[in-house]
């Protein structure tokens, strides 16, 4: 991330991350980690189905291959923590990227 904002070119404080605190510029945040927020909600969804039973989703009633329903149903806590750790490791990756584009302005400057 820039040391200067793309929009009014002021000087960024050190904690200004996301916004420009002279003219509210929303700074850029990485497609990494907006996909990792998007599978993190996935994983709620998913929290949510498992709450409810995941018996009771209709995995059975045909439309998917019996022994791959019956895999899912046994497997889902798996799948939901699985599906909550990738979101969480896509938007730490997010998070790195700005600290490393944040500390390339820095040396070149």
């Amino acid at each position: 991330m820039a040391s200067r904002c793309p929009e009014c070119l002021r000087e960024l404080p050190e904690d200004a991350v996301w916004v420009c605190p002279a003219c509210a510029y929303t700074l850029r945040t990485p497609a990494v980690a907006k996909l990792g927020i998007a599978v993190m909600v996935l994983g709620l969804a998913l929290v949510g189905a498992y709450l409810m039973g995941p018996d009771q989703l209709g995995l059975e009633s045909g439309w998917m291959p019996t022994q791959l329903a019956e895999l899912t149903v046994e497997y889902f806590p798996l799948l939901v923590l699985g599906v909550l750790l990738l979101g969480m490791a896509l938007v730490a990756i997010g998070a790195i990227r700005v600290r490393v584009e944040r500390s390339r302005a820095r040396a070149a400057a």
